[in-house]
């Protein structure tokens, strides 16, 4: 029945969501040449497991399009986010990244030197049903009221940093906190809505940036949390590649979610 589920996956109603909602100028062709690599995005192998699955090849297509639609609003709400993440922290990490905006954001389109590149390319560890959990979730906030979004958002965070470092989860309620406010940012308008399947994503690697640097005996605080959450999100948000392998990724999870549900229910017949 799995099979016969997923060999024909439909993925024409995320299609017509991106057709319907966005009509940006066709900005794909100058990036043509440094995204055309036919065996993954930046050829990184995300998903293993689907190799050779004809759903993967339809999945790869269906997410370069939906990036190349989604990037130029990406890149407007890139420029937002310091206020948005910031404002959740409070304290001096909100008064660092919020309401005194100007000189800290702008810093941060340069690499902070106390994050290294090993740190920002971290991976956190999770249990694939987490993830996919998580995902999930993702792709609910990016059709939900933006007040559901929030409460979404804040449970995509705690999800993913459930299982982090004791000196992550101190952080953990300003990075709950920042992700609801970002979804709700996003679910605000029918043009970023989308964007809210990101959020699993840079959460997961805020969450790894963070989990690196404790492990290597550095502070993490609110400001830390702020700054880097801040900086994984504009990466996702201003990259095309990264911002296809985050829709991707999005369904892809979502997927293993949906087809162990319909594994578990399949005992009952």
């Amino acid at each position: 029945m799995l099979d016969e589920l997923y060999e024909d996956e439909d993925f024409s109603p995320y299609e017509s969501e991106f057709e319907d909602e966005f009509a940006y100028e066709d900005e794909w062709e100058s990036y043509a040449d440094e995204y055309s690599d036919p065996e993954g995005f930046d050829g990184e192998d995300l998903f293993g497991d689907f190799e050779g699955d004809e759903f993967w090849g339809r999945l790869k297509s269906w997410a370069k399009k939906g990036a190349r639609k989604l990037l130029s609003v990406a890149k407007n709400n890139a420029g937002k986010i310091g206020s948005v993440i910031g404002g959740a922290f409070g304290g001096p990490a909100g008064a660092a990244v919020g309401g005194s905006i100007g000189r800290f954001v702008k810093n941060l389109e340069d690499e902070d030197e106390s994050d290294t590149e090993d740190e920002m390319n971290a991976v956190m560890p999770m249990a694939a049903s987490d993830e996919a959990l998580a995902e999930a979730m993702a792709d609910a906030a990016s059709k939900a009221h933006p007040n559901d979004a929030q409460a979404l958002g804040g449970a995509i965070a705690i999800t993913i940093t459930s299982r982090a470092p004791m000196a992550v989860k101190t952080v953990a309620p300003g990075i709950a906190a920042a992700t609801g406010r970002l979804a709700k940012h996003f679910a605000s308008s029918p043009s970023s809505k989308q964007l809210n399947k990101t959020l699993a994503g840079i959460v997961r690697d805020t969450t790894g940036a963070l989990s690196r640097k404790a492990a290597k005996g550095k502070p993490v605080t609110n400001a830390t949390a702020a700054r880097v959450m801040t900086k994984q999100a504009r990466r996702t948000l201003r990259s095309q590649p990264r911002l296809a392998r985050a829709l991707a990724n999005n369904v892809a999870k979502k997927r293993k979610l949906n087809r162990a549900a319909i594994a578990r229910a399949e005992r009952f017949y």
